[in-house]
C-alpha cells in the first residue's frame, strides 16, 4: 500500500502544473466540471451495470447519506474549486506547499473526531517533513524559478487556496468513518458522482464554447486530471484509508512539491539544487518517523 501511495503522489504532483495550464482557458467551475463530469458518468454507468457495485451503493447511500454528501461536497466541489481559484495567482509550487497543511488539519481532525491514537513520534515526523517540505520550496527552485513563498501573491487567493487543503481533511476523516466494510471505489465513485452535481448549472453555452476552444495540450492536461488523478489517485486514497491511519496516510501529501521539482527537472530541465536535495532528505526522514510507528 506504501508504493501505491507514493506512486499517487507521483501522478497528484504534475496536477498543479496541468491546472495552471488549463486555468488559462477555463474558469474554475468550468475547470471542476470538465474534470469531474466525465469522470462522474463513468462511475455512475460503472455503479448502474455491476449488481454488486449497485447493490453496495444503495446500501452505503442508506446507512451514511450525509457522510456520502459531506464528502462529495468537501473532497471534490470544495478541495477542487478553492485550489482552482487559487492558483489564478498563486504559482503551483507555492499551491503546492499551501496543500500540505493537510496532514496537520487531519492530525487534530483525527484526534477530536476520529480518536485515533497518535504518537509522539508521528507527530514529531510529520513537523520534520514539513520543515524539509519549506526547504524545499523556499530555497530548492522549485517549479518556476524561485518559489519564495506565498507572500507576492495576494493574500486573499493565498487564504481560498489554504481552504482546499481544509476540505480535503473533512474528505479524509469523513471517508475514514464512512469506509467501513464498504469497498474503497464504491465509495470513491459515489462521492466523485455527488461532489459532481453542484456544478451542472454551469454545463451552458459558455462551458461547452470554453471547451471547444482547447486544444490538444489542454485536451492532455485534462484528461491527465480526469483519469489518472481522480479516478486512479481517489481509488488509491480510500484503499490506503481503509487499512491504514488517516494521520498517516496524509503525511504523504508531503511529497507533491519534491516531486513536482523532480520531473521538472527531468521533463523541463529545471535547476536541482544543493538545498533542494537537503530539504527533501530531511522531508523523507520526517516522513520515516511518521510511518515508524507500529499498528496495534
Amino acid at each position: 500500500m506504501t508504493v501505491l501511495l507514493v506512486l499517487v503522489f507521483v501522478i497528484w504532483s504534475n496536477a498543479f502544473t496541468a491546472i495552471k495550464y488549463l486555468r488559462e482557458v477555463l474558469s474554475p467551475i468550468q475547470l471542476v466540471l470538465a474534470r469531474f463530469l466525465p469522470a462522474a458518468v463513468f462511475c455512475l454507468a460503472y455503479l448502474l451495470a455491476v449488481p454488486s457495485r449497485r447493490k453496495e451503493s444503495l446500501a452505503i447511500l442508506k446507512r451514511s447519506p450525509f457522510g456520502l454528501i459531506a464528502m462529495g461536497l468537501s473532497g471534490v466541489a470544495g478541495y477542487n474549486f478553492f485550489l482552482f481559484l487559487g492558483q489564478s495567482e498563486v504559482k503551483p509550487g507555492a499551491a503546492a506547499l499551501l496543500t500540505t497543511l493537510s496532514p496537520l488539519f487531519t492530525l487534530l481532525g483525527a484526534m477530536v473526531f476520529l480518536k485515533e491514537r497518535v504518537p509522539l513520534r508521528r507527530i514529531l515526523g510529520i513537523l520534520i517533513a514539513f520543515a524539509g517540505l519549506y526547504i524545499v520550496v523556499r530555497w530548492g527552485k522549485v517549479g518556476l524559478g524561485h518559489v519564495t513563498g506565498v507572500s507576492h501573491a495576494e493574500l486573499r487567493y493565498i487564504l481560498i487556496t489554504a481552504l482546499a487543503p481544509l476540505c480535503w481533511t473533512i474528505y479524509t476523516i469523513l471517508g475514514k468513518k464512512v469506509l467501513g466494510k464498504t469497498s474503497a471505489m464504491t465509495v470513491t465513485y459515489l462521492t466523485i458522482i455527488i461532489g459532481t452535481l453542484p456544478f451542472l448549472g454551469a454545463a451552458g453555452r459558455p462551458f461547452f464554447k470554453a471547451v471547444a476552444s482547447l486544444t490538444p495540450l489542454h485536451w492532455a492536461a485534462l484528461a491527465y486530471l480526469t483519469v489518472l488523478c481522480t479516478l486512479v489517485g481517489f481509488w488509491i486514497w480510500f484503499a490506503a484509508l481503509k487499512s491504514l491511519p488517516a494521520t498517516l496516510v496524509a503525511s504523504f501529501i508531503y511529497l507533491n512539491p519534491p516531486f513536482a521539482a523532480l520531473f521538472g527537472s527531468l521533463l523541463f530541465n529545471e535547476e536541482v539544487t544543493g538545498l533542494f536535495i537537503i530539504g527533501a532528505a530531511v522531508l523523507l526522514f520526517g516522513l520515516w518517523l511518521a510511518q515508524g510507528v507500529k499498528q496495534k
